[in-house]
């Protein structure tokens, strides 16, 4: 037994030989023969001559390998000598999106974390249990949809995505397997419905999809992180806002919208559409509420395209403000009559025409100066082609398909071309700017900031048609002591099924203030007003579009820094014009002097 744990430790080796020996000799307590041999080895010896051999083995194989690595080295760099450099791609951390201020700074869109949830559904123990539970928290999540999902092979499944803190630990709290989370960049709007038409906002990517997150959609992933900055002026935006909510629900209207845009600039200041939404739930809210009422919708607006007919034809050098028209009895065009909301029955002068709102005034006007002169005047002015204006969504004029006697006349009170309020407010801020139109945009202009203008009309043109517009407004219901308003309203009829329907209507202001040193531009619109008892059983814009642009004007001129002045309502338009010093560039007009050829005698 020694022995054999002595061979099993390996310190003793025993080797025996047969033949040729001694006779056997009786065995000794020890275990072994007398003839047998025992035959010590020195088992150190041995070991590290075994270790030798090892490691002249790995050397030999680690040397080939060296060889092998040399030779290809030095193959490759042969090779680069003469083959051009491979590209090689470098894993940059994603850069956020810009943010979206106001011209002061203040915030409208900017970045969050979200959490999103996911699912594997070959570790969901059961899917249909797993998807009623989710449902606890997530009530909006249809349940049937998500169990055949997590009833598949698939390996992963969105399940909710832009999770608040407060559902992911709810969800966490569930303890179902199979569920995991991910953190994703989101885009978050402080301000929540305002201005949420004009911001707009972006898909689960972060790729704009309306609003200035889709005009400004490169430059916000343009990878500086930049903000972009917008022209509106927050404060002025919530009162504008705020006051035509309350007016939609006190005329009981379908919906509302209003611009303010800034004279010589074209800067928006404001621009609102009710009813409205939230862009944090954008996704979820449905089509007709993100609908861009004064940028994409384009409307009949009425006679408040008058004061732009009577500047066509003042323009023209075809119509004077001392001209008369028969406004006496309707006009019959064809199977169409020409009629006044409410008649004077008289004939009328050019300046009486605007203040009284005659259609029949304004129709024998435009027939006056001709169809090329008012056709040409209001393409002059932008109406016949898409506002320039940053938003992708901008909507394009409806026109005639030919412009008959018919369309001409119907053209000068507002009606048979529809056309954005947007594109509208844009023809109004050139009137009130000396005749020189500029284009509206959303970016904020610098004092040394370069604005296209273009001259379309004189600056006494200009001027005589803002002094029949203050006359219009004094007195009103629009007018505010100390604003000097200038404007004009308009209430259009809305067609239906191919037909204009009484009482639907679209009622609308253009207010220009201060008269006498314009610097802003409003239009506001009504659509489908109801008549209440304040407004006397009428719905229309002298009752309730007049008033709320009034209102609005009054609420945002001291934040635009437009102070009180004292004006006299009844100053001749003569006198007012004296009250205009032309800004570059001008327009020669038929009232400016006009050098005539020396002939020796007394003019």
């Amino acid at each position: 037994m020694k022995a054999w744990l002595a061979r099993l430790s390996g310190r003793v080796r025993v080797r025996r030989s047969g033949g040729g020996l001694a006779p056997a000799r009786p065995r000794e307590p020890s275990g072994f023969g007398e003839t047998d041999l025992i035959r010590l080895e020195d088992e150190a010896r041995l070991a590290l001559g075994r270790t030798r051999l090892r490691l002249s083995l790995i050397g030999l194989v680690i040397g080939a390998g060296f060889v092998i690595a040399s030779g290809r080295a030095v193959e490759l760099a042969v090779a680069g000598a003469f083959a051009e450099a491979a590209p090689v791609r470098v894993a940059e951390a994603p850069v956020r999106r810009g943010e979206i201020h106001d011209r002061n700074g203040q915030l409208l869109a900017g970045n969050l974390d979200f959490h999103s949830l996911f699912a594997d559904p070959r570790q969901v123990w059961d899917a249909a249990d797993t998807a009623r539970q989710l449902a606890t928290v997530l009530p909006d999540i249809d349940v049937e949809r998500l169990s055949r999902e997590l009833a598949s092979n698939r390996r992963f499944v969105w399940v909710a995505r832009g999770l608040s803190p407060r559902e992911r630990q709810a969800i966490h709290l569930l303890g179902l397997p199979g569920l995991g989370f991910r953190v994703e960049p989101g885009r978050v709007y402080p301000r929540r419905r305002l201005a949420a038409h004009l911001v707009g906002y972006t898909d689960r990517d972060l790729a704009g999809l309306a609003g200035a997150e889709r005009a400004f959609n490169a430059e916000l992933n343009d990878g500086s992180g930049r903000p972009v900055s917008l022209s509106i002026h927050l404060a002025v935006q919530d009162a504008l806002e705020t006051v035509l909510r309350e007016r939609m629900e006190r005329y009981s209207a379908q919906g509302a919208m209003a611009v303010l845009m800034r004279v010589g600039t074209g800067e928006i200041i404001a621009l609102a559409s009710l009813p409205d939404y939230n862009p944090n739930q954008a996704g979820s809210t449905e089509a007709a509420l993100r609908f861009n009422r004064p940028v994409q919708g384009v409307y009949e607006l009425g006679s408040v395209f008058k004061p732009l007919t009577l500047a066509a034809g003042i323009e023209s050098g075809l119509v004077r403000l001392d001209d008369t028209f028969d406004a006496r009895e309707p006009i019959q065009v064809g199977s169409h009559r020409i009629r006044d909301f409410r008649p004077q029955r008289r004939i009328l002068n050019a300046r009486e025409v605007i203040i009284h709102s005659s259609n029949i005034g304004a129709a024998r006007m435009a027939e006056q100066m001709g169809r090329e002169t008012l056709i040409n005047f209001y393409a002059d002015l932008g109406l016949f082609e898409r506002p320039p204006l940053e938003l992708v969504e901008t909507g394009q004029p409806m026109l005639p398909a030919r412009w008959g006697r018919a369309e001409v006349m119907t053209a000068s009170y507002g009606h048979g071309f529809n056309v954005t309020p947007v594109a509208l407010a844009a023809a109004y801020a050139a009137l009130a700017n000396d005749g020189i139109y500029t284009p509206p945009t959303l970016r904020p202009v610098g004092p040394g900031d370069i604005v296209p203008q273009v001259p379309v009309m004189s600056s006494a043109t200009a001027a005589q048609v803002l002094g029949v517009m203050r006359a219009s407004v004094a007195g009103g219901q629009a007018d505010r002591p100390g604003l000097a308003i200038a404007g004009k309203t308009g209430t259009a009829q809305r067609i239906v099924n191919g037909r204009y329907q009484v009482g639907n209507v679209l009622t609308s202001f253009v207010g220009i203030f201060p008269f006498d040193d314009p610097q802003y531009v409003l239009v506001i619109s009504l659509d489908q007003p109801r008549p209440t008892r304040e407004t006397h059983g009428f719905n229309t814009a002298g009752w309730n579009a007049a008033p709320t642009g009034g209102e609005i004007i009054e609420r945002v001129a001291p934040m635009l820094g437009v102070g009180l002045r004292e004006a006299d309502p009844g100053a001749r338009v003569q006198n007012v014009a004296r009250l205009f010093v032309p800004r570059t560039p001008t327009r020669p007009g038929p009232e400016e002097p006009v050098e005539l050829a020396s002939t020796g005698e007394e003019p």
